[in-house]
């Protein structure tokens, strides 16, 4: 994420650290994961989201941050400003997280410390192949965004010891199609640093009009999957405002404009819609 050049207050202080440090990121991962203990009525495990959030926060912290993309430079001046003018801050940071997300680690089942590694691997991948596209053939916002529905879904359902029948997977298929939109978007909003760069992601070749009938492809289909995820029984009233995400995504995708740093940021923090149902589940009880 970035901020738009023209917007000093947001260049300096809490407001740049806010949107440029990875640890919004995080919050974002803690929001899905809290979502799933509140729609599905299990106990928060609290190692398990303070792990998902220092797994999250430092996969991006070296992505962006210790990788140094050199199509940051073109696709997000500001926040490479903002990184090279707090070295100490990040790296104290990444020592940190490292540290909590370790003893975190302590305390989880093996169960769920494997499906933790799994994701993790992705994730590394992820950073290695940096500028190299998704995985295995598949385009990276796909891979992306089942890594983030697994781990927002599934993970801590895994962790509660539920099966993981059709209502899990429909659920998680669901949170997937969600996703999916914003990180598209994301992708196409870096092409052209991406060209300068050297590198030929799907994006490069996009008409902002596909970008927009492909993330409302995956809307409707993630729309399926939650009137499925209902139909096997989850509360009517929670699955119906779950699902108001689908319609503040379609906004940011149809009203907004896909170049602008902003709408990024609005995407973001549209993921992180599913903590007010589960808000309202916990209100409930």
């Amino acid at each position: 994420m970035a901020i738009p050049h023209s917007d000093p207050a947001l260049r300096t202080g809490i407001g740049a650290a806010c949107v440029h440090d990875p640890a919004l990121v995080g919050g974002v991962a803690v929001a899905l994961m809290l979502g799933t203990y509140g729609l599905f009525g299990v106990p928060v495990d609290l190692p398990l989201v303070v792990a998902g959030f220092c797994g999250t926060t430092l996969t991006y912290l070296f992505d962006r941050v210790w990788a140094d993309p050199p199509e940051d430079r073109v696709n997000r001046p500001a926040r490479v400003a903002w990184v090279r003018a707090h070295p100490r801050w990040l790296a104290a940071e990444a020592g940190l997280l490292f540290a909590l997300g370790g003893a975190m680690g302590l305390y989880l089942a093996p169960t769920t410390l494997v499906w933790v590694g799994a994701l993790g691997m992705v994730a590394g991948l992820h950073v290695v192949r940096q500028g190299q596209g998704g995985l295995g053939g598949v385009p990276k916002p796909v891979v992306l965004a089942g890594a983030w529905a697994v781990g927002g879904a599934l993970l801590p359902l895994v962790d509660a010891g539920r099966p993981l029948g059709l209502e899990a997977l429909l659920f998680c298929g669901y949170r997937g199609g969600f996703i999916l939109p914003n990180l598209l978007l994301a992708d196409w909003a870096d092409r052209k640093g991406d060209a300068a760069a050297g590198l030929t992601p799907w994006a490069v070749g996009w008409t902002a009009r596909q970008v927009r009938w492909t993330a409302t492809a995956s809307l409707l289909l993630a729309a399926a999957a939650a009137g499925g995820w209902g139909a096997l029984g989850a509360p009517l009233l929670l699955v119906v405002l779950d699902a108001v995400g689908l319609l503040l995504m379609a906004g940011v995708v149809w009203g907004l404009e896909p170049t602008q740093p902003r709408t990024l940021l609005l995407a973001d923090l549209v993921v992180a819609w599913p903590l007010v149902p589960a808000v309202v589940a916990w209100m409930s009880l």
